[in-house]
């Protein structure tokens, strides 16, 4: 049964100012489009979503015209959240920037709980952050005086009581606009040893150029540590054109299943392009997923490290490294969140709104379900204080040791 959901509620009261639906201010009620959309769309059973699509059409009648946009964007993803699935949810225009074109308002910090002391681990380029100090290593001992958390040290603005060392200091910051820099990047950790950094698998990021300077980046070393913590993901063919990177023949890394599509099966293409995907999607119930021919693929040692930021194409990544080239792989446990989004504007509610909905299942080579389960690691590590207050990044140095 669906479990009852906390109440939102939705602003009532006429003001000249409130949020309008549309551009010609003719009200339309966003709640039975997506509940109809979704119900269409998404992978789930039609028998699992019929007391869903009750509860989603009963909060339709709280809906007015003047009720505020960032209360209806709410309380339909505790609708959406009631089916427990990933890849469902609506965006706001600039959430919708940020995941696409890396267009983000940030502070330019992130990082993580270690032994209860919240460690930044990252820096972005050119952000609020770096122009004003912030160090990797700095331990966040408050945030406008209250207990910090990894999510208000990316985004909320105020004074940061900072510790370095044996110095403890205040800074002040708002966030602002950032182009996040989501290349590849490749650095040496000894004679034999490379990091291979990889925040993205977004489509931009892996054209054929960019892909053969990494391969030339990586020639003659015996082992390469790839890094894909904090991968949120992206296309399926940028995945397989990494994967061919370590696997020399077309090898099946694993299909996509779309059980309300037609009764077809095909092969992705070599195709970067998002709507060329969705397309052959579209038309077949299973789309193969296999690595294209590449000769001179890297042949040394591959190790991977994910966390429980590490979702969807890079989980497909990591999984195909492990059943196919034996790649060791440590961390902590990935988000399991590995089904196929397809995004549509909701015009209903705002203009540059997006829905996504999971229409597909992915399912390993080997017959692992990602969704939910994660991929399997081979250790769980645990991050080192002393170690990353000095800048060293003790998961890497695990593999180094």
């Amino acid at each position: 049964m669906l479990k009852k959901i906390a109440a939102v509620i939705l602003t009532l009261a006429c003001s000249y100012a409130a949020f309008q639906f549309t551009i010609n201010q003719t009200f339309v009620n966003p709640y039975p489009v997506v509940c109809d959309l979704v119900s269409d769309k998404i992978y789930l059973p039609d028998s699992e979503l019929k007391d869903w699509r009750r509860t989603c059409m009963d909060r339709s009648r709280l809906v007015t015209p003047y009720s505020k946009k960032d209360l209806i964007l709410r309380d339909i993803n505790n609708v959406l959240g009631l089916l427990q699935v990933s890849h469902l949810e609506i965006y706001d225009a600039p959430s919708v920037k940020g995941i696409w074109k890396g267009e983000v308002r940030v502070t330019g910090l992130a990082g993580e709980f270690v032994d209860s002391e919240l460690v930044v681990f990252k820096v972005l380029p050119n952000s609020p952050a770096e122009k004003l100090g912030f160090k990797k290593g700095d331990v966040i001992v408050t945030i406008n005086g209250e207990q910090p958390s990894s999510w208000a040290m990316e985004s909320e603005a105020g004074d940061y009581q900072i510790r370095r060392g044996a110095d403890e200091f205040a800074i002040k910051i708002h966030p602002g606009p950032v182009q996040r820099n989501d290349n590849m990047k490749l650095t040496k950790l000894s004679e034999k040893t490379v990091l291979l950094e990889v925040p993205s698998f977004r489509a931009d990021f892996f054209k054929d150029e960019k892909l053969k300077a990494i391969a030339a980046g990586m020639r003659d070393t015996r082992s390469v540590i790839i890094d894909l913590r904090n991968n949120a993901g992206g296309n399926f063919v940028a995945g397989l054109r990494f994967l061919s990177l370590f696997i020399c023949e077309p090898t099946l890394i694993g299909k996509l299943e779309k059980p309300k599509s037609h009764d077809g099966k095909a092969e992705m293409p070599n195709l970067i392009d998002d709507e060329k995907q969705l397309e052959i999607l579209e038309k077949n119930r299973e789309v193969s997923l296999r690595t294209f021919r590449n000769p001179g693929c890297y042949t040394g040692n591959i190790k991977v490290l994910v966390d429980s930021k590490t979702s969807s194409v890079a989980e497909m990544v990591s999984q195909g490294l492990k059943e196919v080239k034996g790649a060791v792989l440590r961390g902590a446990p990935s988000r399991g969140q590995l089904l196929v989004g397809v995004w549509y504007p909701m015009e209903e509610i705002a203009s540059g709104v997006q829905i996504s909905i999971p229409e597909a299942l992915y399912v390993s080579a080997k017959g692992r379900r990602i969704e939910g389960n994660g991929v399997e690691l081979d250790k769980v590590l645990y991050y080192n204080l002393p170690q990353m207050q000095s800048g060293i990044d003790s998961w890497v140095k695990s593999f180094q040791d």
